[in-house]
């Protein structure tokens, strides 16, 4: 996943991250696009996709700024010509991952009753494989009964203890909302 270090002492994204990133942003650009010339609405399996592959961009979609989304395109451009990474591109690479590993436990372990160490661990390496991004049995026990019931509690939580910034910080980075419409 990481290549060199970054201006900030952490580690860089690979290409293949910032370009997927990158593909990501253009079809949110597109979609809202589309939808501010009212255009008709995709298909549902445009957003299920969407939303598969890079959890919480449907957020992103609804309400990052227009002008935030072409910001970050530029930003990612930037940084796939070798220029400086935001950490924000850390961020919601660590978001899209650890939340696609943290559906993919959920769906599996939602019904059932404890769960023994073993299988844990077990489904802990496969949700590893799927989403791309280590996780253990603690994660997998934790996905069983997060914070308040919400796995965005969990997910930013684990991210806050990897990057050293607070929950707070990171949602507000990766999710900063659009205005309020007045009128």
């Amino acid at each position: 996943m990481t290549s060199s270090a970054s201006p900030d002492g952490g580690a860089r994204l690979s290409p293949e991250a910032l370009s997927q990133l990158d593909r990501k942003y253009r079809t949110i650009a597109e979609l809202r696009r589309a939808r501010s010339a009212g255009e008709p609405i995709p298909g549902r399996e445009v957003f299920r996709a969407l939303a598969g592959e890079f959890p919480g961009a449907l957020n992103e979609l609804d309400n990052l700024p227009f002008d935030e989304i072409e910001r970050r395109r530029e930003a990612l451009a930037l940084a796939l010509a070798g220029g400086p990474e935001e950490r924000w591109m850390a961020w919601i690479h660590a978001y899209h991952a650890l939340m696609r590993a943290a559906l993919y436990v959920k769906i599996r372990v939602a019904r059932r009753g404890e769960l023994p160490g073993p299988e844990a661990a077990a489904l802990a390496e496969r949700a590893a494989r799927h989403a791309g991004t280590p996780v253990d049995a603690a994660f997998v026990i934790a996905v069983k009964a997060p914070p308040d019931g919400r796995l965005n509690r969990l997910v930013l939580g684990h991210l806050a203890a990897a990057f050293g910034a607070s929950p707070a910080e990171i949602r507000g980075t990766i999710f900063p909302r659009r205005p309020a419409q007045g009128g």
